[in-house]
């Protein structure tokens, strides 16, 4: 068989782990209209001031929610013999696929459009055709907001639901082999937007933990302009951490999930959390929040340690039904430090201490969450897997 060309559309930047999907495909190449991008892209993040009084104001919003104009692209061009997009319907009549991360990606993440008749009505005109092959989730999570966020008609969600799946992504390919054992010190990490994803409590845990474990170490790894002075000159002066500019291209990071032990990220905010998958392949064992789709990727007490229910959760925790309340950023760092200052976030620091403490304390842990951990990506995220579910994808979508 002729390998078919998937046309990879309309993102000005694409994130690499879209591209990745094309890696091992035996029937399909990709070819992509746009350059990927490298690394996380904190560098085009604004800095800690700017930030924490961004609104979403612009005039195109504005328009968008105001006519209900969803993500919609046309493309009628001879090239691609099936189409793959993200977050986005296609005006075309080629055959196509479309990546989705959570129940209002495509209505651009915004609540105000998604709520739009308009906008629906689109959506499900387009979505429902038969070009439009599969909906492609990236999540279970992301799959169950899809339907509880926007109610579709009975008629469009049985069509929908037809052509729905659940992909995971492909962040990184290869798998350490080594399992994780305890030599000498017990080293954390963490890696993400640092406020955001539950930096500032694992500073405070790890403060408190060191002056009685000192034979500990924890990496941050974060876009240290988007942090306030104060905290990183704070963070500079603690015994035991190391400071990253998340910089880091895909090789520098590997040698950091190789040489730690254990990976903490207990976000507030998060659609799917790539870089668990990333520690998953790794070997590492995880502390998180259960935000969003992160549960997928840890079993409590099994590879990791799970804090049930965070107090800036923008969704309904057993639908999944995106509120809508933090599409501001403004309007969740205003929370998120109110809660920190009247101390509604003081359990989930002591969560993570009495996490940390116990992979401290009964070192075996790591070697047992790590075997647990490499097992749980091999059954569901080993990119080989993945590769076969999204071919199998692609074939049925090209069929007459």
């Amino acid at each position: 068989m002729t390998k078919k060309y998937v046309v990879i559309l309309f993102q000005p930047s694409l994130r690499k782990f879209v591209l990745n999907f094309g890696n091992k495909l035996k029937n399909f190449t990709f070819k992509s209209i746009a350059p990927p991008r490298t690394g996380g892209g904190y560098d085009k993040l604004p800095n800690f001031e700017k930030e924490i009084e961004r609104k979403k104001t612009h005039w195109i919003n504005k328009m968008r929610r105001f006519f209900g104009v969803p993500n919609i692209r046309p493309y009628f061009r001879k090239e691609g013999d099936l189409l793959f997009t993200y977050a986005c319907l296609i005006l075309t009549f080629k055959p196509y696929c479309t990546y989705i991360e959570t129940g209002l990606a495509l209505y651009n993440y915004d609540l105000g459009i998604g709520k739009n008749p308009i906008a629906q009505m689109l959506v499900s005109f387009l979505a429902t055709r038969s070009n439009c092959k599969k909906l492609i989730f990236v999540s279970e999570a992301s799959k169950k907001s899809f339907y509880s966020t926007i109610k579709y008609s009975e008629k469009v969600k049985k069509n929908l639901e037809n052509k729905s799946v659940v992909i995971y992504p492909i962040p990184i390919e290869k798998q350490q082999t080594q399992i994780k054992k305890f030599n000498g010190r017990t080293n954390f990490i963490f890696a993400g937007t640092f406020y955001m994803k539950g930096g500032m409590e694992i500073i405070k845990a790890y403060e408190s933990l060191y002056k009685k474990y000192p034979n500990t170490q924890l990496t941050i790894i974060t876009a240290i302009h988007m942090m306030r002075e104060g905290d990183i000159e704070f963070i500079k002066s603690l015994p035991g951490v190391i400071l990253i500019n998340a910089q880091l291209n895909e090789h520098q990071m590997i040698e950091i999930y190789k040489s730690n032990d254990v990976f903490i990220l207990p976000t507030f905010r998060d659609g799917f959390g790539l870089v668990l998958v990333e520690a998953l392949a790794y070997g590492m064992p995880l502390i998180i929040t259960d935000q969003y789709a992160t549960s997928e990727m840890v079993l409590d007490g099994y590879n990791g340690f799970i804090y049930p229910n965070h107090p800036l959760k923008d969704y309904d925790t057993k639908t999944y039904e995106l509120l809508g309340k933090y599409y501001n950023p403004k309007d969740f760092y205003h929370d998120l430090f109110k809660f920190q200052k009247e101390g509604k976030t003081k359990a989930l620091e002591n969560f993570i201490y009495n996490s940390m403490e116990k992979f401290i304390l009964n070192t075996d842990l790591i070697e047992e969450f790590s075997k647990n951990s490499i097992d749980l990506y091999n059954k569901k995220f080993h990119y080989q897997l993945i590769s076969d579910k999204i071919e199998s994808v692609f074939l049925d979508a090209i069929k007459k």
